[in-house]
């Protein structure tokens, strides 16, 4: 079995993450917010807060972050998932926010590999009532293109378009009937819950 080699350890790269469990006992806590000084108190322990606190402790201030329940209890355990680059946004022309979009997108797949992973997207092209007709299909493709171009490619893969067989391969399920082909793209997805706390943990360096 051949494998590609492993990466050698670096400094910067193991500071990344905590070596030693967090503690988190709630009266401890509270004591060393009653006896300590902080610069910035952040109520709210989802991405948000947490980022924001990692953020000003790293530009030197000592930071306070406070959350009734757990951290990623509320919204940012509770999102569709997604790490998107912004398909919509390219019929809409706004090329910038795609672009910029993708780019993020690259750094959480970087930086958080094990939270962060390729998601892909089928769109089946059917002869007769499908999502898109032939004469919508190629501008789909279009958009496709100007995705990848914008920044779609920094996920490895450009996208793919399928014959009907390779669509079938992917769902062996869809009915044959008027089958086409199909476009194939990819997108990211992530453990939101696990990133925020993968942030909270995240030592100033």
């Amino acid at each position: 079995m051949i494998g590609w080699p492993s990466r050698k350890p670096r400094k910067e790269r193991a500071g990344m993450t905590r070596g030693e469990p967090l503690r988190l006992a709630r009266q401890e806590q509270a004591d060393r917010l009653g006896d300590e000084h902080f610069d910035m108190l952040i109520v709210g322990g989802g991405i948000t807060g947490a980022y924001a606190a990692l953020d000003a402790s790293l530009r030197g201030y000592r930071v306070a972050l406070v959350e009734k329940d757990d951290f990623a209890s509320g919204t940012s355990s509770k999102s569709s998932k997604m790490v998107h680059g912004g398909l919509r946004y390219i019929e809409q022309g706004n090329l910038g926010l795609v672009r910029h979009s993708l780019h993020e997108r690259q750094r959480l797949r970087r930086n958080a590999r094990h939270l962060v992973q390729r998601l892909p997207f089928l769109f089946p092209l059917l002869e007769r009532d499908g999502v898109f007709d032939k004469q919508l299909a190629k501008a789909f493709e279009s958009l496709l293109w100007t995705y990848d171009i914008a920044g779609g490619w920094r996920e490895g893969i450009l996208h793919q378009k399928l014959t009907p067989e390779e669509v079938l391969s992917h769902c062996p399920t869809f009915k044959q009937d008027g089958l086409l082909g199909g476009f194939l793209y990819f997108d990211a997805r992530v453990d939101d819950a696990r990133l925020t706390l993968a942030v909270a943990r995240a030592p100033p360096r």
